[in-house]
């Protein structure tokens, strides 16, 4: 034995201490020793390189999943879309149907009573008769005419509130006169009659028209087309519809304010056009 070997003892002895006292996994955290009892590669990791604390295990890689009740693929929202689309029709058609038969609505009438003249007349353009040829080629019509339109609500349950009505008077497909009446009601099964009242002053007329007018005028027979727009919504119990557009064109002949019988209306037909 040499003069070394008490402190070789003695070295050995303090690093068996030294394993019983700390443990394995930190003692033995040096660079590139794995852990005992732990895998290599995760020691590696949960460890740290010198100072022998533990570090976290980083998070993994792992995409989240897509909650597919989030999402909507095409076909799915197309599918939604038109079973929404089907249903609101079944239920306004029911809605409809269920209306027309507590209520049974009817499509309200209107016919041309009456006209009142008081001024048909071609002249020039001043307004007296005409006298030269250049006032034949460029004659004009002044009119004071008033057409009375009887209006019928046949339905027992349902009103109609009028909100737009316009009554137009053409000769030969040319229109010379219009007029607008004021907005009304018109409760259940009841009538009325409407008045519009219409002034003509110079309206200008072809040369053939004039002459066909004059014509026409001395015959005690004018004929003429009357075309009454009709905006109206219908009123069920407390609701209020949106307004419907119906036509009405008559074709009318009547006599002037000259002729013996005076203004009246001698023939009308009536039918709707829209």
């Amino acid at each position: 034995m040499g003069l070394l070997d008490p402190f070789k003892e003695t070295r050995a002895m303090r690093y068996q201490k030294a394993d019983r006292v700390y443990p394995a996994t930190l003692d033995d955290s040096r660079p590139g020793v794995p852990s005992k009892g732990a895998p290599a590669g995760r020691n590696k990791h949960a460890l740290a390189p010198m100072g022998g604390v533990p570090l976290p295990l980083p998070a993994p890689n792992v995409r989240p999943r897509r909650n597919s009740s989030s999402s909507c693929s095409p076909c799915h929202c197309l599918w939604c879309f038109f079973s929404f689309l089907i249903i609101l029709i079944i239920l306004i058609g029911i809605t409809a149907l269920i209306i027309y038969v507590v209520f049974l609505p009817q499509l309200p009438k209107y016919s041309l009573q009456d006209v009142a003249i008081t001024q048909l007349a071609v002249t020039n353009r001043a307004g007296g008769p005409i006298s030269s040829l250049a006032e034949l080629q460029k004659p004009v019509l002044n009119a004071d005419i008033a057409f009375t339109i009887l209006v019928e609500n046949p339905n027992e349950k349902v009103g109609i509130h009028y909100k737009d009505v316009s009554v137009f008077v053409f000769y030969q497909g040319s229109e010379f006169a219009h007029s607008f009446v004021a907005p009304f009601y018109q409760g259940r099964k009841s009538s009325s009659n409407v008045v519009v009242e219409m002034k003509v002053t110079s309206a200008p007329l072809s040369e053939s028209q004039g002459k066909e007018l004059q014509v026409a005028i001395s015959q005690n027979d004018v004929p003429l087309l009357v075309r009454i727009n009709v905006g109206a919504a219908l009123e069920i119990g407390s609701w209020v519809l949106p307004p419907g557009h119906v036509q009405v064109v008559c074709d009318v002949r009547v006599s002037p304010p000259t002729a013996p019988q005076g203004a009246k209306l001698l023939s009308k037909s009536c039918k709707w056009v829209k």
